[in-house]
């Protein structure tokens, strides 16, 4: 039985905030470079590292799970995911826009890795959309506001935008949709859509910035068209010369307060624009990308991973459990994720064998295991707990979030 801190990889990508992760994690930050993703967990391209409160010992999460598995992630889990963690679990703040992208699902991942992998392609190259055979839901909890895109609009929006963006040839624009408004239509638009190049691009980019700033001009300040093509103007400002930033006319822009969560299922497009969020995922590096991004994109490959479902984006609020913590419906095998106030005590017993990363977010909790270590965990401090560690007490003043495996 066992519990263990966790020391976490930082990853710097360009889109990152330059002050909310070092706040969080109470690190300066001279160079004031951007600090994109904290990574908490047992993927092996920048595994946590277990460090032992007794002894201090250090071991990467991953090499300390393949030696008993079925201590450390438990016997049902080891059985199901192949004695490994088939979750990884992020702190990410966006200053800028990421990439507008998507994850494939479970077969679609199976087939592409091998396909690569029996092409010779190197798992690092550039060009590699496949880095393992694994699907990749999400879900996303806003710790500030949060805005992005997620999903298809309904083709009715889809087509009332197209109008608004360019009233004089938005048939030409839009195409077959506008007569057939079925998803067969849709990724057809969407695939012309994002594939457009040349003149023409420039073109369509040059006329859709003078009406977006017409149309905001005109606009009541926060209204919807305002919003829609305010963020317009500022992709295009942000990826000069990229198609991908007239995506919200046919994407759902989204904004979460904090505390509110998405899901994100495999083959559903999605970028996130601005803000700080908990990310937890199953246990892969699979990205398929479609704009807004000076990395690999493949369109052909990216269009066929997507579903072409209209959606409705709806905020997920938790649910309060027996054990004190609220937990947020994510509908997957692959992880379960909760949150918990603690003032005082919160006893956390009879647990499943199972797998669990706590994330303090705020204040200071200590973390007190029924086999008697315990390990301080001030704002930004996580703490890995073996499955067979069947029970622990938290104790203090803050917020928590649990990450774990449903049974």
């Amino acid at each position: 039985m066992a519990i263990y801190s966790l020391d976490n990889t930082v990853q710097h990508y360009a889109w990152g905030s330059t002050d909310a992760l070092p706040a969080m994690l109470g690190k300066e930050n001279p160079s004031g470079e951007p600090w994109a993703e904290l990574w908490m967990g047992a993927h092996p391209r920048a595994p946590s590292i277990a460090v032992d409160p007794v002894g201090g010992a250090r071991k990467p999460l991953d090499a300390l799970i393949a030696d008993d598995p079925d201590a450390t992630i438990g016997p049902d889990a080891a059985r199901r995911f192949g004695g490994k963690l088939p979750f990884l679990f992020k702190l990410l703040s966006a200053a800028k826009p990421l990439s507008i992208q998507a994850h494939p699902s479970k077969r679609k991942a199976e087939h592409g890795f091998a396909l690569e992998e029996s092409k010779g392609i190197p798992i690092d190259a550039a060009e590699r959309n496949y880095k393992d055979p694994n699907h990749k839901p999400e879900t996303v909890v806003a710790q500030t506001a949060f805005e992005g895109l997620c999903g298809f609009r309904p083709i009715v929006d889809i087509i009332d935008n197209a109008r608004l963006i360019a009233p004089d040839d938005w048939e030409r624009l839009i195409g077959r949709l506008a007569f057939d408004p079925c998803k067969l239509e849709l990724s057809s638009f969407f695939y012309l859509f994002v594939s457009i190049g040349g003149d023409h691009k420039a073109k369509r980019l040059r006329y859709a910035k003078a009406r977006s700033e017409r149309i905001v001009a005109d606009e009541p300040k926060g209204s919807g068209r305002s919003r829609l093509f305010s963020w317009i103007l500022r992709l295009m400002d942000e990826y000069p010369g990229d198609i991908g930033a007239l995506a919200p006319l046919a994407l759902n822009l989204f904004e979460l307060r904090p505390g509110e969560a998405i899901n994100l299922p495999p083959g559903e497009p999605h970028a996130y624009l601005r803000g700080t969020a908990a990310e937890i995922m199953a246990n892969s590096d699979n990205v398929l990308r479609g704009g807004l991004t000076s990395k690999h994109v493949d369109i052909p490959e990216f269009i066929s991973t997507l579903g072409f479902d209209s959606v409705v984006v709806e905020p997920l609020e938790p649910i309060r459990g027996d054990d004190g913590f609220y937990a947020y419906p994510c509908g997957v095998p692959d992880y379960s994720l909760s949150r918990a106030e603690v003032d005082g005590a919160l006893p956390v017993g009879a647990r499943a064998a199972s797998p669990e990363i706590l994330l303090c977010v705020d204040g200071t909790i200590s973390l007190e295991a029924a086999s008697g270590a315990a390990i301080e965990l001030p704002r930004g401090a996580s703490a890995f707990v073996c499955a067979d560690e069947r029970a622990y007490v938290l104790r203090g003043s803050g917020a928590v979030y649990r990450a774990g495996v449903p049974a």
